[in-house]
């Protein structure tokens, strides 16, 4: 943590480059760029107030929404007895982007790695499970193609 006496620019500079993707070269420009631009900061707040105020998880599938269910799982056009499983929102996010299933969808937040002490446990495989028991007749496995996203396949199948 950041601290408290230090000065605003360098909190803000630290709290920019512990997002992914931004190292401090990148936090140093976007944090000059906020102070350069008197309407950003304030904007930039009050989005993040909202974000952390109003913003949760889909009780249904997991996903990130300010109404719950989401906008996905409650919209009847969908058929709830298919669900697509995805590791990511943002696979969620692409996937529903596409346009072509219209079914339900499952984030896992992430996939097996017993290496970086991710196990099922860590997974929302229970939430899954509890799932599959309200007249679910197809599961679609679309985890990514990797060692960790294979091994989530399997251990789910």
């Amino acid at each position: 943590m950041a601290d408290a006496t230090a000065d605003p620019l360098d909190q803000l500079i630290h709290h920019l480059s512990r997002l992914p993707g931004i190292g401090s070269r990148s936090a140093t420009r976007l944090a000059y760029h906020v102070v350069r631009d008197e309407t950003i900061a304030r904007d930039l707040a009050e989005a993040l107030l909202a974000v952390d105020e109003q913003v949760g998880r889909c009780s249904v599938c997991c996903n990130v929404s300010a109404d719950d269910p989401c906008s996905i799982c409650s919209d009847p056009r969908r058929d709830g007895s298919i669900i697509c499983v995805v590791e990511r929102i943002q696979d969620l996010q692409a996937l529903h982007r596409a346009g072509e299933f219209l079914g339900g969808y499952h984030v896992l937040e992430g996939a097996l790695s017993p290496l970086d002490g991710i196990g099922p446990e860590q997974l929302r495989i229970s939430e899954l499970l509890a799932r599959i028991e309200d007249n679910v007749e197809e599961i679609i496995l679309a985890t990514n193609a990797t060692v960790g996203g294979d091994a989530t396949a399997l251990y789910l199948s």
